[in-house]
């Protein structure tokens, strides 16, 4: 993620997840809508174009978030476009809208919200976009480095740049192929409630995923308490410890809050930092399928069959490993198990 926003670079201040106005960026670029705009700019709104009549509502919403103040440039029309002020920082996460037109933040005029929302229109965009932001943040985990996060259509660059190539047999029928697959990937992945992408916090770059869904014991049980979760890290950043981060907290959050009662895991027997990653997880050995499956075919158009190694762990062994590492970024703080 590349940030253009006005005030970017200082805008670092976190709030009691850890969250920057940056991460706030991130999660609002998936919200901004026609139907958040302000009803004057509506019909020139475009998602190339999405913070385009969002700036009270969003800068009301921010200071909900961060404290502080909401300050307006005088416009030519009468209008304020409206920014927020932190103590000494200053940001406008909606400034994109003007383009190369300037904007001078200096000495501008504190604005009242019960103005603003003397406007019934403007009082109800506000509660979409809180109401959007919190159903985000609902799904959204925060660790110590990482952000867990639905996926948006900006990631679509980085995504490509893990998938243009899979690393491992497993992920060829995830093969990305332009950039356009990609945008389109993410516009599904942003409805899939399992499906999380990898953030780093600093700065905002999407190094892999995680995903999965809930499935029964048998075909024909009701209760889906059982999850067989995927990983993905760009190769670039491996050997840092992400992929045990993100996974730790995954399994946390379905373990405690999805109702999870088993996760069990395949990796191919070759893949030597996934099972690593298994074992780290406190996971299970319970067993090894000899020419299980086939994701590619030989060079004479045979299929290949891999090993397969197969991990479990139990919720009530994960329990006995440690407490949740994460923290839900609609809460106050940490779940405790």
């Amino acid at each position: 993620m590349s940030y253009t926003f006005y005030g970017w670079q200082t805008a670092t201040i976190t709030d009691s997840h850890g969250l920057t106005p940056r991460n706030y960026y991130d999660l609002l670029s998936g919200i901004w809508c026609a139907n958040t705009c302000a009803p004057r700019m509506r019909s020139e709104w475009t998602p190339e174009n999405r913070t385009l009549g969002q700036c009270s509502i969003t800068a009301f919403l921010i200071q909900d978030i961060f404290g502080g103040k909401v300050c307006g440039v005088p416009l030519e029309d009468g209008n304020y476009h409206c920014f927020n002020v932190v103590g000494d920082c200053v940001f406008d996460l909606t400034s994109e809208q003007f383009r190369d037109q300037k904007l001078d933040y200096d000495n501008c005029p504190e604005q009242e919200r019960n103005v603003h929302f003397l406007k019934p229109e403007k009082k109800e965009r506000y509660e979409k976009l809180k109401a959007a932001l919190d159903g985000i943040l609902s799904r959204t985990l925060v660790t110590e480095r990482l952000i867990l996060r639905p996926f948006i259509s900006d990631d679509a660059a980085d995504v490509f740049e893990y998938l243009a190539v899979p690393a491992v047999n497993c992920f060829a029928c995830m093969k990305l192929d332009s950039l356009d697959s990609a945008k389109t990937e993410m516009e599904k992945r942003a409805k899939d409630e399992f499906y999380l992408a990898i953030v780093l916090k600093e700065s905002g770059k999407v190094v892999g995923e995680l995903f999965g869904h809930p499935e029964g014991t048998n075909p024909e049980d009701e209760t889906m308490d059982t999850f067989s979760p995927c990983w993905m890290l760009n190769l670039k950043y491996g050997g840092k410890g992400y992929a045990h981060e993100a996974a730790h907290a995954y399994y946390d959050w379905l373990f405690f809050q999805k109702g999870i009662r088993r996760i069990y895991a395949y990796t191919e027997d070759t893949n030597l930092p996934s099972r690593h990653l298994c074992e780290r997880l406190g996971m299970r050995r319970e067993g090894l399928f000899m020419d299980f499956v086939s994701f590619i075919k030989n060079s004479d158009g045979t299929p290949l069959y891999e090993n397969t190694v197969q991990y479990a762990i139990l919720k009530k062994e994960w329990e006995q490993l440690a407490k949740p590492t994460f923290k839900n970024a609609d809460e106050n703080g940490p779940m405790e198990a």
